[in-house]
């Protein structure tokens, strides 16, 4: 029988990699229904709700009308023009500045492969999406923080052009900054003139700036998303990473996202592309096309502040727990470091955020992201797209718990 260590068999470049926190959220929530137990769940960012009818019908005519041969694998040519349409940029760029991929997570890793060097340099924010840094990883590119000298509550982690300036500085192997506006995590959204001087920075420098605008629709307040300025300066370096599965509900799974960028840089990503997934199903593309040519629907983002709302109102005061603002996407994010240290009733110590996140699970079943998948330990992210019911006896549980250390 074979008793070898298999220490050494695979690449040592996934050693670092660990199957994505907010997937095994969404297996830990299931499991826990499976049981009868009681589940609140905020841990997965995934958009809830119908999918829209004229997106299911879409769907339906693709195969039905056997619309499932290979196709371009840079993705169907009308969808790369409704793509620019969508982000109203059909003005600055043309269809070979579009490629269409399976999901924005093959739009981010197209990038990194096509920029990157083995032991270049990835800068991104102090608390990035979960996949940020495995995707590097597997790239032999190093993802580095830009972390603040200090922390700022008003604006939690944000990026200053004094940060980037000094990243840049000490690490001339830089290849591209990446932001994620609005954040997920933490619900940031950069200003216009936040991205406009970041941006300057990257193109005085010749770097890339992508900027992952995932949840650029969904915006609270009356504010609208900030673009980012397109000019014969800022093109070369400008690259846009968006897809379907945020600003529309039930929308998750189909694994649709597109990269708009330098015609260059496009080509080496189709290139790329042709060999590893041949681009997205096209009856998914057909779904995409549908969504995204129809007048946008907001009735989502407006629920959405509505949820945003209630949970913080449901929060508010919660002892050990201070919360962020949310002026941007569906997270709730959440500094817990005033309960690390406490004990629960049963005694148990409480050290990390990965403790509170636990704590909170066992003890009242609400389930929540700690923030040491987005290397913040001390925090907790909490989606909200969620039912109003679920939000209000989720938040009451919370409160039990956390009035309950000691």
């Amino acid at each position: 029988m074979y008793t070898e260590s298999t220490a050494g068999r695979n690449s040592a470049k996934l050693a670092k990699i660990r199957t994505s926190l907010t997937l095994q959220l969404k297996e830990i929530a299931s499991s826990r229904e499976s049981q009868g137990l009681p589940v609140y769940d905020f841990g997965l960012g995934e958009t809830k709700g119908d999918l829209a009818e004229h997106l299911r019908a879409a769907g339906e005519d693709a195969f039905r009308n056997q619309d499932t041969m290979y196709a371009d694998p840079a993705g169907l040519p009308e969808l790369r023009d409704a793509v620019l349409n969508w982000l109203g940029q059909a003005g600055s760029y043309r269809r070979e500045n579009v490629i269409i991929t399976a999901g924005a997570k093959p739009s981010i890793f197209n990038v990194f492969l096509a920029v990157c060097n083995p032991g270049d340099v990835m800068l991104m924010e102090g608390a990035p999406w979960v996949s940020y840094a495995p995707l590097a990883y597997c790239t032999y590119t190093t993802p580095i923080m830009v972390l603040p000298l200090e922390k700022k509550e008003k604006n939690f982690l944000k990026v200053t052009p004094e940060d980037l300036l000094r990243n840049i500085k000490l690490r001339p192997h830089a290849r591209l900054f990446l932001l994620n506006s609005p954040c997920n995590p933490t619900g940031q959204l950069y200003s216009a003139q936040e991205i406009d001087t970041l941006l300057n920075i990257c193109v005085e420098h010749e770097m890339y700036f992508v900027i992952d605008r995932l949840y650029w629709r969904i915006v609270f307040d009356g504010e609208s998303y900030p673009e980012p300025r397109i000019d014969d300066k800022t093109k070369d370096w400008l690259v846009q990473i968006d897809g379907l599965s945020k600003n529309f509900r039930r929308t998750g799974g189909l694994r649709m996202g597109w990269t708009v960028g330098p015609a260059d840089l496009i080509k080496q990503c189709i290139s790329l592309q042709s060999h590893y997934t041949s681009g997205p199903a096209v009856p998914m593309q057909r779904v995409a096309q549908a969504a995204i040519t129809a007048d946008y629907d907001d009735e989502m983002v407006r629920d959405l502040e509505q949820k945003r709302n209630l949970l913080h109102e449901g929060a508010r005061d919660i002892p050990h727990v201070n919360i962020f603002p949310t002026p941007a996407a569906f997270y709730s994010f959440w500094d817990v470091r005033d309960a690390i240290g406490m004990k629960t009733p049963q005694g148990e110590l409480l050290a990390s955020s990965d403790d509170v996140a636990s704590y909170l699970m066992n003890s009242e079943g609400v389930i929540t992201a700690s923030g040491t998948g987005f290397f913040q330990d001390g925090y907790l992210r909490l989606s909200f797209h969620n039912s109003e019911e679920v939000i209000t006896q989720g938040m009451a549980a919370a409160r039990r718990a956390f009035e309950a250390l000691s």
